[in-house]
């Protein structure tokens, strides 16, 4: 077991944060700063996923609805890929807003600059489905 949720297990891989990672969340943290704390509960979710989606798609990722475990979400594939890997992304929002299909384009890069598969759940959102309802979907 890892003393830290930093440290890989024999399952994961940690990769560094690189220079053009750091740009761009400078860049998305200009974005969401001139309504940080404005909206709140499910009246923010419409704006976080208008942010999310207005990222810019990677080429040669292919997204393809799908269902895992009797969760439903989207498959983000891109042209070449390693066998027998999968990022499982748990998409922002603290399981009470965001959209798996909002975070299609970011997730797709993640894929692409991996070369693994991804597939963002569309697990339930509070306060609709209470906890544990999105962390149960997620397992």
């Amino acid at each position: 077991m890892p003393n830290s949720i930093l440290e890989p297990t024999a399952w994961s891989v940690l990769h560094p944060v690189t220079p053009a990672d750091k740009t761009a969340m400078t860049a998305m943290r200009a974005i969401v700063e001139p309504n940080k704390g404005r909206l709140k509960g499910t009246a923010a979710r419409g704006p976080f996923d208008a942010i999310m989606s207005g990222v810019i798609p990677p080429a040669g990722v292919k997204y393809e609805a799908g269902t895992v475990g009797g969760v439903s979400g989207w498959w983000c594939r891109p042209e070449t890929v390693r066998p027998g890997e999968v990022i499982l992304h748990l998409h922002g929002g603290w399981f009470n807003w965001g959209s798996a299909q909002a975070f299609r384009n970011l997730i797709g890069h993640l894929a692409a600059r991996t070369g693994v598969e991804a597939f963002i759940p569309d697990y339930r959102l509070a306060p609709e489905h209470p906890f544990p309802a999105a962390p149960d979907d997620a397992q």
